[in-house]
């Protein structure tokens, strides 16, 4: 089912992706010969609109998008003036980067809905938030609640106070098998807490005691709550902060992809953290992204095509970027020399996404099997 799950969701976006393409095509009128659902071989011609067949193909996987003069004056309707390789320097490079952008687009939308549905993410520093807590566990027999700060611990009569979690999981740590007088906030209003508080006794128990999903007290802390504006604000900061997220993310796989390129120079190979799909299909099921819910379906969705944008733009032979990198060339170059560089850059980058491709499933294989 995780399988299932990731192959619609990738289908998706990758149908996302071409529909950049094909909308800034048509608005540069450009002819789309055909919008395919899915890889030949062609099952269906469903409609044509506008000059464009649209199909249903074999392989249920994504999407393409076929331009005249796409890959060169040789093709059918390549030297006319509706085709892709007669257009100015600037409208091509708007159709190849409009797939970028659509997905960057779109994983800002996604990230908005799940905003919009929960609220706005706030961290909560200085704070030792109490989100859930374990059944038959010490803070359960305490009668702790959640949504309340843990705010000190009393040990040889003196009142110990806790300004974040990784002070109380100090503490816990230092005094396993004791049993301890423990001071809590009254419940909590998203940041704020009241200054009333109350005290209970509670035991720490010790490595062979817990169980191994859980901590010597056996709560879950929370690091961040999430902030509902009223409703008039709230459509604006949810768009705000899904555009901040996204950012955020993006820096964080350049980021990565940096220092993949660092670590295969400097002979240290690909780590166990690049993963391919079968790795991110095994780590999204690890985590339990498919069984939290719609809304956790659809961050996951967000985070892939936030993904799938970077990647795309970066300037490889075969991909998006690569293809941009090349028309700008054309400032510096006579273009028939760069479209016989460009032609066999392309099939080299083919083939290398192919191997990286297949050693990337490999690694992850043999991460599952460990």
């Amino acid at each position: 089912m995780a399988a299932l799950i990731f192959i619609v969701i990738l289908s998706v976006l990758v149908i996302v992706h071409e529909g950049g393409h094909f909308l800034l095509a048509k608005k540069n009128k450009i002819a789309v010969t055909e919008f395919g659902f899915g890889y030949p071989p062609r099952i269906l011609k469903l409609f044509h609109w506008q000059g464009t067949l649209f199909s249903l193909n074999l392989i249920p996987f994504g999407g393409f998008v076929q331009m005249a003069g796409e890959n060169g004056p040789g093709e059918d309707a390549g030297d006319a003036d509706d085709s892709f390789y007669n257009k100015s320097m600037r409208a091509r490079l708007k159709v190849v980067l409009a797939g970028v952008f659509a997905n960057l687009i779109f994983g800002i939308l996604a990230f908005a809905v799940v905003f919009y549905k929960l609220g706005i993410p706030v961290e909560l520093n200085g704070q030792a938030r109490i989100a859930e807590i374990a059944p038959d566990s010490p803070a359960a027999l305490a009668n702790l609640t959640s949504n309340t700060n843990i705010l000190a611990f009393k040990v040889n009569e003196q009142w110990v106070e806790m300004q974040d979690i990784t002070q109380v999981q100090t503490f816990a740590s230092a005094h396993l098998g004791e049993t301890v007088a423990i001071r809590t906030s009254l419940p909590c209003e998203e940041t704020k807490c009241p200054d009333e508080y109350q005290e209970h006794s509670i035991y720490l128990r010790t490595k062979e005691e817990t169980p191994s999903d859980e901590g010597a007290i056996g709560v879950v802390f929370s690091e961040i709550i999430y902030k509902k504006y009223p409703w008039y604000l709230m459509p604006l900061m949810t768009i705000f902060y899904a555009f901040k997220q996204s950012i955020t993310l993006s820096l964080l796989i350049i980021q990565s992809l940096w220092q993949l390129v660092l670590d295969l120079f400097a002979g240290r190979g690909m780590q166990q953290e690049v993963a391919g799909p079968i790795g991110i299909i095994d780590q999204a099921n690890t985590y339990g992204f498919f069984e939290e819910g719609f809304l956790s379906i659809i961050n996951f969705t967000a985070v892939l095509s936030i993904n799938l944008g970077i990647i795309n733009l970066l300037p490889i032979p075969a991909l998006d970027g690569g293809r941009a990198f090349l028309i700008i060339l054309e400032k510096f170059f006579k273009r028939k020399k760069i479209d016989q560089i460009g032609n066999y850059l392309n099939y080299f980058g083919y083939f290398s996404l192919v191997a990286l491709m297949i050693i990337v499933s490999f690694n992850d294989i043999r991460n599952v099997l460990r």
